[in-house]
């Protein structure tokens, strides 16, 4: 237990610092969120946050794991991690594709389309080296179990990355939300022994908390679509990894509890803008946060608000999965 409070502190210590530094660049690149008529903030705020974010997390997985392959020569990754090189190679080709992806929205915009063509790339990516989901099996309908998986894999992946793209709509929204649903992960992973995962959850974890200091209300920064496209990718992988492997009950509905909130959020938005006869992609002021602060609520009430679904959430997931 004692490495894993480390490894949320140290990642927690690289946020806290580097975040003030690309608070910095992106105010000097002029990489800021612009306010408009969809937006609540009223003055430009740096928005590729997601990178201390990222840094954070490649910098102290790599050290903790470093160290304890070196302490420990018993301590094999691979062993652990108990996945193939070409699916290691997905993943990180698909983190990346994400990152670049992000930043580029970030500082250019790129229109819905090309992110969702990007998105199911990547889900493409994953599901044909390996990271996906093995719920559904079908005794000798192996062409109907791969169908219905890729399907779900798909949909699981690119689904979960917009439902998080979408909560980052609050002065510290995502990041909190995001920061309990990490810590939840991270303790399931502990108990199913999944060393490698629960290290690299814990290093998201402390980050989160760390860029949370400068996201909270009034912001001084935000994740942009750097931080939320890799934080709903990472959530999506970690999921599947963790839970889309057996075929029961519980593995199918913890991962569906966990993120029922920005889950839920998504459906009912795309349920109005079908019912308005809108683009699915076309953003609006009536996400379940826009409908709390219009009852009168301040941003700060909203979130906390937010922040104790999320919990107990997080604490029914656990109770359940023991």
């Amino acid at each position: 237990m004692l490495i894993y409070i480390s490894v949320f502190l140290t990642s927690l210590l690289i946020c806290f610092l580097i975040t003030p530094v690309i608070i910095n660049i992106a105010k000097r690149y002029n990489i800021v969120d612009k306010p408009d008529i969809r937006k609540i903030h009223k003055e430009p705020i740096p928005r590729i946050g997601g990178l201390a974010i990222i840094i954070s997390i490649i910098f102290t997985s790599f050290f903790y794991l470093t160290t304890l392959y070196i302490f420990d020569p018993n301590f094999l990754v691979l062993k652990y991690f108990k996945y193939k090189f070409t699916q290691i190679l997905g993943l990180a080709i698909s983190f990346l594709v994400i990152l670049i992806t992000g930043i580029l929205d970030d500082i250019k915009d790129l229109s819905a389309i090309k992110k969702l063509m990007i998105q199911l790339l990547v889900g493409n990516i994953l599901f044909l080296t390996g990271t996906k989901v093995d719920f559904f099996i079908f005794p000798n309908e192996i062409i109907l179990n791969n169908i219905i998986n890729y399907i779900f894999t798909i949909l699981w992946v690119v689904g979960l990355m917009n439902a998080i793209n979408l909560l980052d709509g609050l002065d510290g929204l995502l990041s909190g939300v995001s920061f309990i649903i990490s810590i939840t992960l991270g303790v399931l992973a502990i108990a199913k022994g999944q060393t490698v995962l629960a290290i690299i959850i814990f290093s998201l974890s402390g980050a989160l908390l760390g860029f949370l200091r400068y996201n909270f209300n009034p912001a001084k920064i935000f994740l942009g679509d750097t931080g939320s496209l890799f934080i709903g990718l990472f959530m999506s992988v970690i999921s599947i990894l963790g839970y889309f492997k057996k075929a029961t009950f519980i593995s199918f509905v913890i991962p569906i509890l966990i993120f029922a909130l920005p889950i839920l959020d998504t459906i009912l938005a795309i349920i109005r803008r079908a019912l308005k006869k809108q683009p699915i992609f076309k953003p609006d002021k009536e996400h379940l946060h826009h409908l709390l602060l219009k009852s009168g609520l301040s941003q700060k009430q909203t979130v906390t608000i937010f922040y104790i679904i999320t919990l107990l959430l997080s604490i029914l997931v656990i109770s359940i999965a023991k």
